[in-house]
């Protein structure tokens, strides 16, 4: 009985946890944010009473709570959105930038990482773009994963955001959102882009400034 307790449990923490992250397929960071911020303690309170009462006891039904909250809250209060990948150049330009021929195997670069504006306060949104080029012999589909960290005095900042993409020949740009809460730390944050694939990874930093 206590088994299915706890998993009706975590079937709330998700959907306390999505229900402030999309909105018909579309995530607002702005509302998620809010919704996390908001609805973390409240849902870890619930949570913990539940749970508390069914199993008979209270302990276990406290430390549930407190899981739930942070699951909930963390998932809230540093979001990504509105991930936009799109070819920047073809093949043959790609190619020609780089003097690239076959021979040299395949050539990966991050051409560029920006985060923009340079200056934001907390609650606003950063641009998080990554140019990248993919050059390979025979042109074949390369499957990658896109990762960004941001990071603030050494420490992670949020969870990572990842999301693959299947590129052919060509330079490519990606952006995503990053929505900072509202009571993000004043100071200088660091942005860590990478580009991973099966023939190796690169990796460019970027900084933003919260005031």
């Amino acid at each position: 009985m206590a088994r299915k307790i706890l998993a009706a449990a975590m079937v709330v923490i998700l959907g306390a946890a999505l229900a402030g992250c999309a909105t018909n397929g579309y995530y607002d960071p702005g509302r998620s944010a809010a919704a996390g911020a908001l609805g973390g303690a409240a849902t870890g309170a619930a949570l913990g009473s539940i749970i508390g009462v069914a199993t008979g006891s209270p302990a276990t039904g406290a430390w549930v709570g407190a899981a739930a909250g942070a699951v909930a809250g963390g998932v809230g209060g540093y979001l990504y959105a509105e991930h936009r990948n799109s070819q920047a150049r073809s093949a043959a330009a790609a190619a020609q930038a780089y003097n690239y021929s076959p021979a040299q195997g395949t050539v990966l670069s991050i051409d560029r990482s920006d985060a923009y504006p340079g200056r934001v306060r907390p609650g606003q949104q950063v641009n998080l773009a990554m140019n990248y080029t993919i050059l390979t012999p025979g042109n074949q589909a390369v499957n990658a994963t896109l990762y960004r960290e941001v990071r603030f005095g050494g420490s992670l900042v949020g969870r990572p955001y990842q999301t693959q993409v299947t590129n052919y020949n060509g330079s490519y740009a990606d952006q995503v959102n990053y929505a900072m809460p509202s009571n993000a730390t004043p100071g200088t944050y660091t942005v860590v882009s990478r580009l991973v694939t099966p023939y190796g990874s690169r990796e460019s930093t970027s900084y933003f400034i919260v005031e």
